[in-house]
């Protein structure tokens, strides 16, 4: 018995001395009891952020031979691609990257495991400007996925403005989805710029800025090379003036958006950012008079300009419902051709807009359940005038898109021209094809559909339908062409056309030219057999080459020129001083093969000839025309013109 309580007396005394020796002791668990009364700790009902994660997706990266790749994977949530709105917008606002939902390393053998809840996702591994992407589907529980490191694609281009190449521009490239910056590079002084290692899109984001010049967003295709335009940003200084007095406070700023300041004291103002590379309507307003002053695209620096005011007149309009005359709530008033014009509610249906320049002004009004109106007011300066605008009932419409599989096409475009429409509104569908138009009046209107890949239709409608729309997109084919000399080198600025086979007796269909590295793309075809040619200078046109385009991936046609004969020499008149600006033709079978004129010099060249006798016209104001029999090819042949002759 004695025996029995010495032992259980030690026992007592070991399981102390452990629990005392162990992390935290005695106060870890009075902090634990502390913790799981105050329902913070493991212990507490507070969901674990790991239990929520519904999926496993275990991975490995790997090269191109299979070996392991030490990177980080990156997994992002699944959304839209970016528009050319929603990039100029993410730009402007400085908008971070687009967080990942989760993130692991890999292991030794290139082995990652992220732990996130079942949905779409964009996974992203990068190692040294090698990217590898994908897009997927993780359903709950364990699944696995290998991503395997490439060399990325290539987009090469341009930055210009109306002068020629930016040297330095700064060029940064946007994955579109996910949203996130890839790479930023400087152009050289002919402004062109070279990407590499992008991830496999099929367009880019391109935002371009450069000192003296404002910034362009872009959206390029990965596959063609892409040409920035960057407006210019230059500086205007001038007056406002209101019957020929400095007009105070007076607000300027171009038409369409801009940089904007007020006028000083003395009427001066100072403009600096402006777009150079088009046409600049300024606007001038002040509480009495406004103005405006158009100018040409500048070059330079400008100083000196005054605006001048005239007296603001002003619109007063109501809005009512057409058949009882009721005031509409909710309703409102827009200027299409002067989106910066101001329309105040100044009560339910009431609205003012001034000052406004006399002359006609565009309305387009519109309310909840009613068909949107155009209406075209006249202003008078020096007062408001008053108006009253009747808004029907609504007309809908609706209906579904399809493809040539008859399933419903989600993210067509919908361009509806008519009463009431701008033709910069557009509707995309949605699940299934469907699609609704509301606001609109019992009229007539045009309806175009066009989403990438398909030939586009257009359809007139007249309003309203008793049954929804149901149109079908066919898809469009494509055709790729790559012109190459007789040794294999691209043929830039080299003329390709198609023609539809059996169909418009051979009239040429496309005409479009190559880029640096010889090639072109025609996209949006209808689908069928085509020719192509191509003529390029210094060679020769080549023979119809049959081209089938059945859909977006046909293979690239290489079509190779020979380099033609060429046919050179010397004008001189009766005293032997050489002629310039002589119209030299060379003709066949009476028709013109190639003409060129002379240099200073009397020289000429005409080149991508067949060989074989033609005749030579010579003309030249003042002189008698020579015409000559030659034979091609031919070199430093001299050609006398007689005169002058008679007048």
């Amino acid at each position: 018995m004695r025996y029995r309580l010495v032992a259980g007396g030690a026992s007592l005394l070991l399981l102390a001395l452990l629990l005392a020796l162990a992390p935290g002791g005695t106060e870890g668990r009075r902090a634990s009891a502390r913790t799981r009364a105050a329902g913070t700790g493991p212990d507490a009902s507070a969901p674990d952020p790991e239990a929520q994660e519904s999926a496993a997706l275990r991975g490995w990266v790997q090269d191109a031979r299979g070996l392991p790749v030490a990177a980080q994977v990156l997994a992002f949530e699944a959304g839209p691609a970016l528009t050319r709105e929603g990039l100029e917008q993410h730009v402007a606002t400085e908008a971070r990257e687009a967080p990942p939902r989760a993130t692991a390393p890999t292991g030794p053998d290139g082995d990652f495991l992220l732990r996130l809840p079942e949905g779409r996702y964009h996974l992203l591994a990068e190692v040294g400007g090698r990217p590898a992407a994908l897009a997927l589907d993780v359903p709950p529980g364990p699944s696995e996925v290998r991503l395997v490191v490439t060399d990325g694609v290539r987009l090469m281009g341009q930055v210009v403005d109306v002068a020629g190449g930016v040297a330095r521009a700064r060029v940064t490239v946007m994955s579109l989805a996910p949203v996130r910056r890839l790479r930023e590079v400087e152009s050289d002084e002919t402004g062109a710029f070279e990407v590499e290692g992008l991830l496999p899109q099929a367009r880019h984001g391109v935002w371009a800025r450069a000192a003296g010049h404002g910034q362009r967003v872009v959206l390029v295709p990965a596959s063609r090379p892409a040409t920035v335009m960057l407006p210019c940003a230059l500086r205007l200084e001038g007056r406002v003036l209101e019957r020929g007095v400095a007009a105070p406070a007076a607000r300027v700023r171009p038409r369409g958006g801009g940089p904007e300041v007020r006028a000083d004291g003395a009427g001066r103002f100072v403009l600096e950012g402006l777009d150079c590379s088009g046409r600049t309507e300024l606007l001038a307003e002040s509480a009495t008079g406004v103005g405006e002053r158009a100018l040409e695209p500048l070059s330079e620096d400008t100083s000196g300009l005054d605006i001048s005011l005239e007296t603001a007149g002003g619109l007063r309009v109501r809005v009512v419902e057409a058949r009882s005359g009721r005031l509409l709530e909710g309703a409102s008033i827009q200027s299409p051709a002067a989106p910066e014009t101001v329309w105040r509610e100044e009560d339910v249906g009431h609205f003012r807009a001034a000052p406004l320049m006399p002359g006609p002004q565009v309305l387009l009004v519109r309310a909840p359940g009613h068909g949107a109106v155009q209406r075209v007011l006249e202003v008078g300066a020096g007062s408001e005038t008053e108006a009253e605008v009747e808004l029907p009932p609504e007309s809908v419409l609706a209906g579904r898109v399809l493809g040539p599989e008859g399933l419903g096409m989600e993210g067509a475009r919908l361009h509806l021209l008519g009463p009431g429409r701008g033709g910069a509104e557009e509707v995309l569908t949605g699940a299934e094809g469907r699609f609704e138009v509301r606001g609109l009046t019992e009229d007539t209107y045009e309806l175009r559909v066009e989403r990438p890949g398909y030939l586009s239709v257009t359809r007139e409608l007249r309003l309203p339908r008793t049954e929804p729309l149901v149109l079908s997109l066919a898809p469009a084919a494509a055709v790729a062409v790559k012109v190459l000399g007789a040794h294999g080198e691209p043929v830039e600025a080299a003329a390709v056309s198609l023609s539809r086979v059996g169909e418009g007796r051979g009239e040429t269909v496309r005409e479009e030219g190559t880029d640096a590295r010889g090639g072109v793309h025609f996209g949006g075809l209808v689908p069928g057999r085509y020719l192509a040619k191509v003529r390029a200078p210094g060679y020769l046109s080549s023979e119809p080459v049959p081209v089938e385009a059945w859909d977006e991936e046909t293979a690239p046609v290489s079509l190779v020129l020979r380099e033609g004969l060429s046919l050179s020499g010397r004008v001189r008149d009766a005293r032997g001083v050489p002629v310039g600006e002589a119209d030299v033709v060379l003709t066949g079978d009476g028709t013109s093969v190639s003409s060129t004129r002379t240099d200073a010099q009397g020289r000429f060249t005409l080149s991508g000839l067949v060989p074989g006798r033609a005749w030579l016209r010579v003309e030249k104001f003042r002189h008698p025309m020579r015409e000559v029999e030659v034979e091609v090819p031919t070199s430093n042949l001299e050609l006398r013109l007689e005169g002058p002759g008679l007048e």
